[in-house]
């Protein structure tokens, strides 16, 4: 990586210049496409006639009541989930993104005439910035999706060929990894990286679970690993790494403070780390500003930082 990056981005953090850090490569590896863009552009596109998110939510349930009771109501089309495609890669490429993973819910097949309709959206949006950004469409689905459901909108989308990754995520109680194996498996066999959301809100054991069930290549959050040494050493031995959301852990409750941030006790574990949006709509902070938000919090210092940022180049 250019030593004139390394110093930008580390002057950056010195100085609480957020332009410096923005003109660095990064990596978003963690983020909702839906929720992708700012509120401010999402706003703007709904015609000024969203109520903005709360400054804290209760967990998953407050963050479900928020989506599905105000931002869902304005998609209605295909041309929706393009525009929100577009707007986060715009939003990535402002903030010095280079390599963007957005989950894609498989369910928005269902605003599309048919599958190569879906299909061809995202690879228009991906041509178009081609030059800019290293785009890798996620396939994403939610853990309340039908049997029907996987067969229907998820097959055709591995299929596709379209799809970098594949995720799942959804409350994390619910204790069902093992309906979803064969559906990895079939991923895995199709060429596609595995992630899932696991031990943001539980703990080690749920990210065991994740990882020995579905035999995993990323974590989605992962924090709850923090406490068990050898669930770390599994992650470690597994080369897995661990994309954190820090502004999302805060908002919605799944850490209380900032300042002890469960990254801290990973990083020192040697755990492989990434740091990203997750929903940018809902928490208004860049990759950028997190990184931003860690040094200026004192979790980690600009060296360590900017290790972590080399992490998600990887």
């Amino acid at each position: 990586m250019n030593n004139q990056y390394d110093f930008l981005f580390k002057e950056g953090l010195k100085s609480d210049d957020l332009s410096k850090i923005r003109k660095t490569p990064k990596g978003d590896l963690h983020n909702h496409c839906g929720l992708g863009m700012r509120f401010s552009t999402f706003n703007k596109w709904a015609s000024g006639n969203v109520t903005p998110p709360p400054n804290k939510m209760e967990g998953l349930l407050g963050l479900d009541n928020y989506i599905f009771g105000e931002t869902i109501k304005f998609i209605t089309k295909g041309s929706d989930i393009e525009f929100l495609i577009e707007a986060t890669l715009k939003e990535a490429i402002e903030d010095g993104v280079k390599i963007l993973e957005p989950s894609i819910d498989c369910n928005d097949l269902r605003y599309f005439n048919n599958y190569n309709d879906f299909f061809n959206s995202i690879l228009k949006v991906k041509t178009k910035y081609a030059n800019s950004i290293d785009f890798r469409p996620e396939i994403g689905m939610p853990k309340s999706i039908t049997t029907e459901g996987l067969e229907n909108f998820l097959i055709p989308c591995i299929d596709s060929g379209v799809f970098k990754s594949l995720d799942l995520y959804g409350d994390e109680s619910i204790d069902d990894f093992e309906k979803f194996k064969p559906y990895y498996k079939y991923a895995k066999e199709k060429g596609l990286k595995l992630k899932v959301h696991c031990g943001e809100f539980h703990g080690a054991e749920n990210v065991k679970k994740a990882i020995e069930i579905l035999n995993i290549d990323e974590i989605q959050h992962g924090i709850g690993a923090y406490s068990d040494e050898y669930v770390i050493s599994l992650i470690k031995e597994r080369n897995i790494r661990l994309n954190i959301c820090p502004s999302s852990n805060f908002i919605l409750g799944a850490i209380d403070d900032i300042k002890k941030h469960p990254s801290r006790i990973l990083f020192d574990s040697g755990v492989t780390l990434s740091i990203n949006t997750d929903d940018l709509l809902l928490f208004n902070s860049g990759v950028s500003e997190e990184y931003l938000y860690l040094y200026k919090s004192g979790v980690f210092n600009e060296d360590e930082l900017n290790e972590i940022r080399h992490m998600s180049l990887l």
